[in-house]
């Protein structure tokens, strides 16, 4: 979403904006459309972007509201400027962003206040029924939202970690003594929330009736920050003093540590966690992809202030959490797809087949085309895709820039380098014999958007039931969102795509991949089976 330009929104993709792609996509034969995590982060701290280090899976992010289609908004000629020059930028502002979208929204709700009408969708009463059916669940993410506003304004840190000891425990008295000072900010929260709940039950709506016969795409991420709403709101379901990894592999020696909260094992707490999370999520989609899915299973949870080297395996009731899945997989119609790159435990695979959850797999991960090895390229029982947000987009992994990106800042030696170029050369000169029938040259390596079209044709012709194509690679970018191991020194879910989406269906390497992919995989008519 925050990749996302267009000519109307306000300097990151919104819900309108997710609409319009919707549209686009239908109309160029596609079934379904995926966006990253659309979690609710730290609106008190909104350099914390990463979508997949959320405060809450529970509920919606609301910077993605369009403001513009809210209830109680009037246009404003003195956010004009602001606006602009938010929508101007080539990354995301996310301070500029957040404020001048929650400053047109606090309007928006004070008019909606005054103004609603009672027959309307957005009305005064389907709010009331809304925060009837939400509950206790949703006045806990309110209130943890005012308070993080709250200490923020003091000096303190968006999460609850920082707070003083007393406000940490949502349970004792002088949470409920703020609570009781605090009736319109906790109403304006929860308004937030209900209007990205209506917002994107539209865009779900639409987009079936636009053709898309499997609808949104939505992410759910594998963790949670340890320090946001949910590890608050509900702290028995979480361990303290862990947090999820990975251990030592070829793509991290020293292996990982996430910083994300270890959800307990217990049946009753997890069924009130993650469970409960992706059960939510479904409504809104036609497939779930599940991050990192063999934490359904087990997760490598490393001690608090321990190297990796100390970590182990936490092992969950599988069986009992694959049961609950189906049923509501069942219920709303949504497809599950697993990612299960990394490490994977022996006979994993299989369960997650056995069960109906699609597998996932990357082009970048794939043994080369005609390898021994390799005797069935795909699993039909897969979505396959060239790539990640975590991996370079394929213009730049063919010129080797994210091997050279990560030298710089210091991710590889010359001779991890050395090992990456080898390994690529291998791959390329595999894929440039598979589809033009040469040997890897100057010449051929500067075909371009010849390669991209052909690739994504090959891609196309896999057996996997799911082909996902990437934005990024649909437009010609050669940079990366994310890079893994980084903070500071890159600018990881800032980058905006390089034209508005107006533009997508002029540009010419669009309508080449478009045309391919379309020709291999043309839309099926009828109901899914």
């Amino acid at each position: 979403m925050y990749e996302l330009r267009s000519h109307r929104n306000w300097g990151i993709g919104d819900f309108a904006d997710l609409d319009a792609v919707c549209q686009i996509a239908a109309e160029n034969g596609a079934d379904f459309v995926g966006v990253s995590p659309l979690h609710a982060l730290f609106s008190a701290q909104p350099s914390r972007c990463s979508p997949y280090s959320p405060s809450s899976r529970a509920f919606l992010n609301p910077v993605h509201i369009a403001v513009d289609k809210a209830p109680g908004y009037h246009h404003d000629d003195s956010l004009d400027e602001a606006v602009e020059a938010a929508r101007l930028t080539n990354e995301v502002d996310y301070d500029l962003v957040q404020s001048i979208k929650s400053n047109a929204l606090r309007k928006a709700w004070q008019r909606w206040r005054r103004e609603s009408d009672s027959r309307d969708r957005y009305s005064q009463h389907a709010f009331r029924a809304y925060l009837a059916d939400e509950g206790e669940m949703l006045r806990r993410h309110a209130l943890f939202e005012v308070l993080s506003h709250h200490m923020v304004a003091k000096g303190r840190g968006a999460g609850w970690r920082s707070w003083p000891e007393e406000l940490q425990n949502p349970d004792h008295p002088l949470v409920e003594s703020f609570r009781s000072t605090r009736e319109a900010d906790l109403e304006f929260q929860a308004w937030l929330q209900w209007v990205a709940h209506l917002q994107l039950m539209e865009v779900s709506d639409r987009a079936r009736k636009y053709g898309l016969r499997l609808g949104l795409y939505l992410d759910f991420a594998v963790g949670l920050s340890p320090d946001g709403s949910s590890t608050w709101s509900n702290p028995r379901a979480y361990l303290e003093g862990f947090e999820i990894g990975a251990p030592p592999d070829p793509f991290s020696i020293n292996g990982q540590k996430w910083g994300l909260a270890v959800p307990s094992p217990v049946s009753s707490d997890q069924e009130s966690g993650s469970i409960t999370d992706i059960k939510r999520m479904m409504k809104y989609a036609g497939i779930i992809r599940l991050d990192h899915v063999m934490g359904l299973w087990r997760l490598f949870v490393v001690p608090t202030g321990r190297p990796t080297a100390d970590g182990t395996y936490l092992h969950y009731p599988f069986a009992e959490i694959l049961d609950a899945i189906a049923k509501e997989s069942l219920r709303n119609k949504t497809m599950v797809v697993g990612e299960d790159l990394g490490n994977v435990p022996e006979g994993f695979r299989e369960a997650l087949t056995q069960a109906g959850i699609q597998g996932y797999r990357v082009l970048y991960f794939e043994p080369p085309v005609g390898e021994a090895s390799r005797t069935d390229p795909i699993s039909p029982h897969t979505l396959f895709c060239l790539s990640t947000h975590d991996l370079m987009p394929l213009a730049g992994w063919w010129r080797e820039n994210d091997i050279a990106l990560r030298y710089t800042l210091g991710l590889l030696d010359p001779a991890g380098m050395k090992i990456e170029h080898d390994s690529r050369i291998v791959l390329k000169s595999a894929l440039i014999r598979h589809l033009f029938g040469e040997d890897l040259d100057d010449d051929n390596l500067a075909k371009g958007d010849l390669i991209n079209q052909a690739i994504h044709r090959y891609a196309a012709g896999v057996s996997s039931k799911l082909l996902a194509v990437r934005l990024s690679d649909l437009l010609g970018d050669a940079e990366p969102t994310n890079v893994p191991g980084t903070d500071d020194s890159y600018p990881n879910w800032r980058r905006k795509a390089p034209l508005a989406l107006e533009q997508w269906s002029e540009n010419e390497l669009f309508n080449l991949i478009v045309e391919g992919v379309s020709e291999l995989r043309p839309r099926e008519t009828g109901a899914l089976r």
